[in-house]
């Protein structure tokens, strides 16, 4: 069994329900089910390994990143820009949070609980976004291995099911959380979505925001 970790930031209940929906459509629509085994949240950071010694020090870590937050922009608002595809890679539909004019927070938060992972004895650094390889996102589709004209599809009806759920605009960031990652089918590497036949995750922390 292959474990990793992930930091990510739950928003609140009522914009999490509708982009819940929004989720469990378009992956039910086009068969592609990768972003539908994790939580609904945007991340904070890649999938990194952590020995189980350095656990705690890492959970005591961002209960501490968490409190600063709370006491310089509690419960911060987060704005999107629509849903949005990555240019050149087909299977990725997100909604777009990173307009840095209305996200300081958010980038300011990412920069802390890195610096925290690099503290942090053991972690390994691929679960860290270098300089600005940060995308504030939450995902609707990962890796979705469908045929461009079929992914150009998909992403018109994601669009057209955000807006008809009334998906807010804004969010507000609820909870940072610390999850516990488990895939056999994953192996050593990460990447390219193996995990998703067989992902198990676990909350280890949520601490408020």
């Amino acid at each position: 069994m292959s474990i990793r970790y992930t930091v990510a930031i739950a928003l609140d209940p009522v914009f999490t329900a509708r982009a819940y929906r929004a989720r469990q459509l378009i992956c039910g629509q086009y068969a592609c089910w990768a972003a539908e085994m994790h939580l609904v949240s945007l991340p904070v950071t890649g999938y990194f390994s952590c020995p189980d010694s350095s656990v705690e020090s890492l959970d005591a870590g961002l209960e501490g990143v968490a409190s600063k937050v709370r006491e310089t922009s509690p419960r911060f608002t987060l704005t999107h820009q629509g849903v949005r595809d990555l240019p050149g890679v087909t299977g990725h539909i997100f909604m777009d949070f990173s307009n840095p004019d209305r996200a300081q927070s958010v980038y300011a938060l990412h920069r802390s609980v890195g610096v925290l992972l690099q503290q942090t004895p053991g972690i390994a650094q691929e679960g860290l976004f270098p300089g600005n390889g940060y995308l504030p996102h939450l995902p609707l589709m990962q890796y979705g291995e469908l045929p461009a004209p079929v992914f150009a599809d998909a992403v018109e009806f994601a669009r057209a099911v955000v807006t008809d759920l009334e998906v807010p605009g804004a969010a507000r960031a609820w909870r940072l959380l610390l999850l516990r990652l488990r895939s056999d089918a994953a192996g050593e590497s990460w990447e390219g979505g193996r995990w998703a036949a067989d992902l198990r995750w676990q909350v280890i922390s949520s601490d408020p925001l």
